[in-house]
């Protein structure tokens, strides 16, 4: 444009010159001035046509179409037009970039089984993951910046996030949450950094680890219960012992009963020693488990015999009820004979002399359902739930007394657990207790295979 002033400015000029020096007429002065006129006009249109397509490509890229300008070899603009293309190549470089890191991050996140919060430096939210919303449910979090207590309500979750961000440091913590299940989240806080290294938020990870606390408070339960039936007996045992070394050895009628506790409380330790191996087996999945083809009315005829002079002794009567087609079942016959066992042994531990027991079994679609009844003390309602955990008792003195090791239950649940039945118990204080569980009908899994 100023080319084009200049040269017009000069045709004006020389113009003049000439007619002043009556070199040219009027006329012919006025000819060459309108003559630079249509030359300039001419130029300013040209270049107005330019600058007009670089105001439509600027205006494109602020609306965020990029695109490069096009150009006939002009000299004028030519090196504008190649810095502009130049800059639109590394904007979209950079756009192209950003694009394909925001879908790794995407990608990564979504694969991130822990949940991932991040927060800028004023405590905002700024990013949540799909493992978070798995964790605590929908989140109300649309993407847009808010404070955390509007994403997950928890003033203790706060506080500690509160502190991690005016440390900038790494930290670790164990929060409760109250949510519809109670869970116990570690948290895990690690300082955000910019390209310039500088700190300017947090990523917080979250990890479940209900179960684990969960299996670590029934192992520590578990010891302490072990230590404490290891210890009852051998304390017993001890005690006898010292007794009968200061003298009692001497009268034969205190010794013999001495003894006979002995072997009683030895018998206990015994008994609970193998009823832990079992368990401990069949939990490890390390007992020889092998299903085949069982008759369950023989299997439970010979309980009859097995408990004949127990159950005569307390005078309880003794009903098996099976139906005469009673098929074959899929099973472990000294497996279930062990779950029958323990059945039969607590309703005749906990059933009054005169009293009834009953064995039954029917068909239930691909299952057969055995049911132990007796009409004992029963068990209360809040017990129920728990009676199939280790060493839980309902009445521990009694329990002792009677010679339970309070794990019979537990390897009747485990037991056919391994079958992929399933337990349960319907009880009622006064009137009795029933216990059933539900082994596979052999024809059924062998055609499923």
């Amino acid at each position: 444009m100023e080319i084009g002033l200049l040269l017009l400015f000069l045709v004006n000029l020389i113009v003049l010159f000439l007619v002043e020096g009556k070199l040219l007429s009027i006329l012919e002065g006025i000819f060459l001035a309108a003559l630079g006129y249509i030359i300039f006009g001419a130029f300013i249109k040209e270049v107005n046509n330019k600058f007009k397509l670089l105001e439509e490509f600027t205006s494109k890229w602020r609306q965020g179409q990029y695109s490069k300008v096009s150009y006939y070899n002009d000299k004028e603009l030519g090196k504008i037009v190649d810095n502009v293309n130049h800059l639109i190549e590394q904007l979209e470089n950079c756009k192209r970039a950003i694009n394909e890191g925001e879908k790794r991050l995407t990608a990564i996140l979504a694969g991130i089984k822990a949940g991932v919060m991040v927060l800028d430096r004023d405590g905002r939210v700024i990013l949540v993951n799909k493992g978070l919303e798995n964790l605590f449910g929908k989140l109300n979090f649309t993407g847009e910046p808010k404070p955390l207590l509007e994403v997950i309500r928890n003033y203790e979750l706060e506080k500690f996030l509160k502190e991690a961000l005016a440390n900038l440091k790494e930290m670790t913590r164990e929060i409760e949450f109250l949510l519809p299940n109670s869970k116990t989240i570690l948290i895990h806080v690690t300082p955000l950094k910019d390209e310039h290294d500088q700190k300017v938020g947090l990523v917080a990870v979250f990890d479940d680890i209900t179960e684990e606390r969960k299996l670590e408070k029934m192992r520590s339960e578990f010891i302490a219960n072990v230590s404490h039936e290891l210890r009852t007996p051998l304390t017993s045992i001890k005690g006898f012992l010292e007794t009968l070394l200061d003298g009692a050895l001497e009268d034969k009628t205190i010794a013999k009963h001495f003894l006979q506790i002995m072997n009683s409380e030895t018998e206990r330790l015994t008994r609970l020693i193998d009823d832990l191996l079992s368990l401990s087996k069949i939990e490890a999945k390390k007992v020889d488990f092998a299903p085949k083809p069982l008759m369950l009315q023989e299997l439970i005829q010979k309980m009859k015999l097995l408990f004949k002079s127990r159950l005569e002794e307390k005078e309880l009567s003794f009903i098996i009820s099976l139906p005469e087609n009673l098929p074959l079942v899929l099973a472990d016959g000294d497996m279930i004979s062990q779950v029958l066992i323990n059945l039969i042994d607590n309703a005749i531990k906990y059933t009054p002399a005169g009293g009834k027991i009953e064995v039954t079994a029917a068909v239930k679609g691909s299952w057969v359902e055995v049911v132990v009844k007796d009409t004992g003390i029963g068990i209360p309602e809040e017990s129920q739930k728990r009676i199939f955990e280790r060493f839980y008792r309902v009445d521990k003195a009694r329990s002792r007394e009677l010679g339970g090791t309070g794990l019979g239950l537990a390897i009747v649940k485990h037991i056919i657990e391994l079958h992929n039945g399933k337990v349960w118990v319907k009880s009622k204080v006064g009137e009795g207790s029933a216990f059933g569980f539900t082994i596979p009908i052999a024809q059924t899994v062998q055609k499923e295979e």
